[in-house]
């Protein structure tokens, strides 16, 4: 049986390799700025790692990490932000490193960002083979271990409102696509559409909460994937909330998650960790062999104060 599931995960990796190769998360709402860099930096400072182990106990299945830190720089109207990515799946094995920068555009009515990503993507192969019982060598035409490396670049496009708080963003990964010429593998150009609103339930129930629903659309030209998603924040006091988060992803799973936040120094408004766990619910195939997907979340952002504005008067007018 295992024979038949390694066969299996081996053809769909074969087509992942040419359709969806960019990583696929649960969590992908708090690690926006890695497939749109005009995401990147709205608030404060932040470091995210996320961990996914997709497919559990299905031999050789996907496993990604990821790390992105970033910070606001309201003086320059910009965020910076730099974030690193591990793919494994089946013998392959992707890495991106990328640097975001975001130019945001502040307007009577919210920020329209632009963010661009530069970086590299390194992808490699490392198939283990079962030699067969013959005094003879391996076949020459039977690939070995190999690895290839280019530049790659993001493009996004981000909008924040300012009076209702709801956002959407424009953007593409490998806007000029990476051929890694010498491991003979072309990495596709991706396209994303995404939205949500925060809807502010405090007013309804007594108990300060807030539904978050989401949208993430994600193509490469042949196929595509719909993330639909709703969290809730529910305050425990002040300084602490809990979330909920429900998940569906078309022809791919049914998502259900938990989290908790809150302020080492009981203040929210200097700093905030937030630790998030889901565990994906597979609708295809795969459900007959595996159990789900797990997926960690781990975030801390520090909100510094405002920057001081300085004054400057005349010394011969009076000023009361």
């Amino acid at each position: 049986m295992k024979k038949y599931v390694l066969l299996s995960l081996t053809f769909l990796t074969l087509n992942l390799s040419f359709a969806q190769q960019d990583k696929q998360l649960t969590h992908w709402m708090f690690d926006q700025m890695s497939f749109n860099p005009a995401a990147t930096g709205f608030n404060g400072y932040c470091g995210t790692l996320i961990y996914r182990n997709q497919w559990d106990r299905v031999e050789r299945a996907p496993n990604t990490a990821v790390f992105n830190v970033q910070g606001n720089l309201p003086q320059q109207n910009l965020g910076v932000g730099l974030s690193f990515t591990n793919d494994a799946i089946g013998f392959q094995r992707n890495n991106t490193l990328m640097a975001n920068v975001a130019y945001h555009l502040k307007t009577g009515y919210g920020v329209l960002s632009t963010g661009l990503g530069l970086g590299f993507v390194n992808a490699g192969f490392s198939p283990t083979w079962i030699p067969p019982q013959t005094p003879a060598e391996f076949d020459p035409n039977i690939p070995l271990a190999n690895a290839g490396t280019a530049m790659d670049m993001n493009f996004g496009l981000y909008w924040h409102g300012d009076s209702h708080p709801y956002y959407i963003g424009l953007s593409t990964t490998h806007l000029l696509p990476p051929s890694l010429s010498s491991i003979n593998y072309l990495v596709r150009r991706h396209y994303y559409v995404l939205g949500g609103y925060n809807i502010d339930l405090s007013n309804h129930i007594d108990a300060k909460a807030t539904l978050k629903p989401s949208m993430l659309i994600k193509a490469d030209g042949s196929t595509a994937t719909v993330d639909v998603n709703v969290l809730g924040d529910f305050w425990l006091n002040t300084s602490s909330f809990l979330w909920g988060m429900v998940s569906y992803r078309l022809q791919d799973a049914i998502s259900l998650g938990v989290g908790y936040a809150f302020s080492p120094k009981a203040d929210p408004s200097k700093n905030m960790l937030k630790i998030g766990y889901s565990f994906d619910i597979m609708t295809n195939e795969l459900n007959l062999y595996g159990r789900g997907t797990h997926e960690l979340m781990v975030s801390f952002c520090h909100f510094p104060d405002p920057p001081v504005i300085g004054r400057h008067g005349n010394p011969f007018i009076l000023e009361l």
